[in-house]
């Protein structure tokens, strides 16, 4: 079923399928809930699961006047929450790349609603990779910039960060980005920007304590071939050695549709109750 929920005068879009369990899938930079059309159509027989479009992203609104920041990102889940999941119903939470904080930050406020936490590779901290300081370098010269975030741009940004490279991948990537075609470049800036500007800067800095600190089941969802977050992902398993940790081999940083039968896998596993924690 496909809803629109609001949040501050804009709409979200939200999918929801199947019936049991609540799942959520929350995706990250430049992808959309298309991101997750393997793993729906795995879960969504035995469980209820739900997608949706971060604001600035997919078929939900994008205002200019917004700010894209975690903090608001943790509201829009807040509210998309508060419309769809039950009282007495509690969430399994699967994010990945900068859907990792706001996931961390309403867990931690909402700890009670949570049945448990899967991130796969997100940014957790606010040092900056070697990717990031070249990447800030680049795209620094204005028509670079414009290039990057062009649809040639981020189809060579996820053609680049997934390994499998055939043309089933290719045909999830333009599946993807097909809702960016008509979006304005300074969307798409500061859908990415934003974020990480303000989450080194103020909200990211505490939140690998508050991921140590929830009482709750947690798991982590490595691909050692990511030069996007893998060390992120990686500095926060050695700080949780407790948490148990899947590694995904050959797989960049675009896991559910670079490796999505062993996304599936995992993510049953952990659901049954199968991953022996």
């Amino acid at each position: 079923m496909i809803q629109t929920i609001e949040y501050q005068d804009h709409q979200i879009y939200t999918l929801t399928e199947g019936n049991g369990e609540v799942i959520i899938f929350l995706h990250g930079w430049p992808t959309n809930s298309r991101l997750w059309k393997s793993q729906v159509e795995t879960l969504k027989t035995d469980y209820k699961v739900i997608t949706l479009d971060w604001l600035g992203f997919g078929k939900s609104d994008k205002p200019t006047e917004n700010k894209y920041t975690f903090t608001k990102k943790k509201e829009i889940l807040d509210a998309v929450l508060s419309v769809l999941l039950k009282r007495h119903e509690k969430v399994t939470i699967v994010a990945h790349d900068i859907g990792g904080p706001p996931a961390i930050i309403w867990a931690s406020e909402n700890e009670e609603r949570v049945k448990q936490l899967i991130l796969l590779n997100t940014i957790i901290y606010p040092f900056k990779t070697i990717t990031d300081a070249l990447s800030e370098i680049l795209l620094s010269i204005p028509l670079l910039k414009d290039i990057f975030v062009s649809q040639f741009g981020l189809r060579l940004v996820m053609k680049t960060n997934t390994k499998s490279g055939d043309k089933a991948i290719n045909k999830k990537i333009e599946d993807i980005l097909e809702v960016y075609k008509n979006v304005k470049n300074t969307i798409k800036w500061k859908t990415l920007l934003e974020p990480l500007r303000e989450g080194r800067k103020n909200e990211i800095h505490s939140i690998s304590e508050k991921f140590r600190d929830l009482r709750i089941k947690k798991y982590l969802v490595i691909a050692k071939d990511d030069p996007l977050c893998y060390a992120h992902i990686k500095k926060l398993s050695i700080e949780n050695p407790n948490v148990p940790a899947y590694y995904i081999k050959g797989c960049g940083h675009f896991i559910p549709i670079d490796k999505p039968n062993a996304l599936n896998e995992i993510l049953i596993k952990i659901l049954k109750g199968e991953d022996g924690s």
